[in-house]
């Protein structure tokens, strides 16, 4: 497309979180900063959302069964597909779409496995689209603030970011859908859990501040995790992590769907000349060496990610602040997690089950994600007696999952 063209969206599905890009399309169109032109309406939702689907029909969108009509039917009419569906169709679905010549954003995480990712950047690259993945935090005007000034070295240099999130789950979350708690579907790779679905954002975050390259996240070295579950899933629902980078900067992230509080995520950025503590919505505190203190408002993330793509297709911005990229850091953590630890069953006797409210809680779980956040510490190293050693596992060169890496 030429530079300020208003950029043709279609939208993959109705149902789950294809809500929020629906909204996000009908927000940017009533701006006049894009086009909803076509959408997929799966079979499966043409009961549930038959009369949304026929109001888009109305209004002059053309409506598709599939992907693969879409594509057959509009790939030289629409500029960006976004694909918000579940894990395993990220890399089949983004690259079909990318293949077809058409630019690409696609729900977070970006895929369940390192080689899914990479097969995606592969396709990008061989298409010469754009790609860009719903990490929508990164796209907030002060997260841009505090990586620029990260990048100029405002801070000194950047020696650890530490963050913790408490985000109690119940059934219905685990039963929404037949793929979530799964570590795969068929022979696709998910590793759904909550630091790779509904807190990937933190992790992403936090590789991408802790880079002081422009659009860039840490280059990973190592990582050593902790996983284990309350609910009656295969993978795991709480994590929690050390990762090491080239740039000597130290990750650690604590957090937990079985917790008896919900506590929104935060972080702690530790550098030479300050301390900064922030929000994911990126409302910061920064604390500078001599005492004095400075404030950063946070922002609404709402529409960020597709009012990010937008700006690149229509050349108002050079690069994408949520690229596959950026993306693989936090792809690239988690499979390094589940390498390094198997998921271990939390005592049965200190669960707490609710057959009526469907939830699985273990008390005093929120109080073990807070204190290993302050002591930047894994559970195994605050003496709890239900707590295992995860392996510290090489994250150079890896490209495949799994591929066991033994220590050292």
């Amino acid at each position: 497309m030429t530079s300020k063209t208003v950029p043709s969206v279609a939208v993959v599905g109705m149902s789950g979180f294809a809500v929020y890009h629906r909204r996000a399309v009908a927000d940017l169109a009533a701006e006049g900063a894009i086009r909803h032109v076509a959408q997929v309406v799966p079979p499966m939702d043409e009961k549930t959302h038959g009369e949304e689907a026929e109001s888009l029909r109305r209004s002059g969108v053309q409506l598709y069964p599939s992907l693969r009509e879409l594509l057959a039917a509009q790939r030289e009419h629409v500029d960006l597909i976004t694909i918000p569906t579940g894990i395993g169709l990220h890399r089949p679905m983004t690259v079909a779409a990318l293949e077809a010549g058409c630019n690409v954003l696609v729900e977070k995480p970006a895929a369940g496995c390192i080689q899914d990712i990479d097969a995606m950047i592969a396709a990008r690259d061989r298409s010469g689209r754009h790609c860009a993945v719903g990490y929508q935090y990164n796209c907030l005007e002060p997260i841009k603030q505090l990586k620029n000034w990260i990048c100029a070295g405002r801070f000194g240099a950047i020696r650890r970011i530490r963050g913790f999130g408490c985000w109690p789950r119940d059934r219905a979350y685990y039963t929404r859908n037949r793929w979530a708690g799964c570590l795969a579907i068929d022979d696709t790779w998910l590793l759904d859990s909550p630091h790779n679905n509904a807190l990937a954002h933190a992790v992403n975050l936090m590789c991408y501040l802790g880079c002081d390259r422009p659009l860039e996240p840490l280059a990973l070295t190592s990582v050593q995790a902790e996983l284990y579950r309350a609910h009656p899933i295969e993978s795991a629902d709480t994590a929690v992590l050390r990762a090491q980078s080239k740039e000597e900067v130290e990750i650690f992230f604590a957090v937990s769907h079985c917790t008896d509080r919900n506590i929104d995520p935060a972080f702690e950025i530790e550098a030479e000349s300050a301390r900064l503590k922030l929000t994911l919505d990126g409302n910061t505190t920064i604390t500078w060496s001599d005492g004095s203190t400075e404030e950063l408002a946070g922002a609404d993330p709402t529409n960020g990610a597709l009012r990010d793509m937008a700006n690149v297709l229509t050349g108002d911005q050079a690069g994408t602040a949520c690229s596959l990229e950026i993306a693989r850091a936090q792809t690239l953590c988690v499979c390094g997690t589940f390498e390094s630890s198997p998921v271990h069953d939390l005592p049965h006797d200190l669960v707490q089950r609710d057959p009526d409210a469907g939830t699985h809680v273990m008390p005093g779980m929120t109080e073990v994600i807070l204190a290993a956040f302050e002591q930047d510490a894994l559970p195994s190293e605050m003496d709890l007696p239900w707590a295992r050693t995860g392996d510290e596992i090489s994250l150079i060169d890896y490209d495949y999952f799994p591929t066991y890496r033994k220590p050292g």
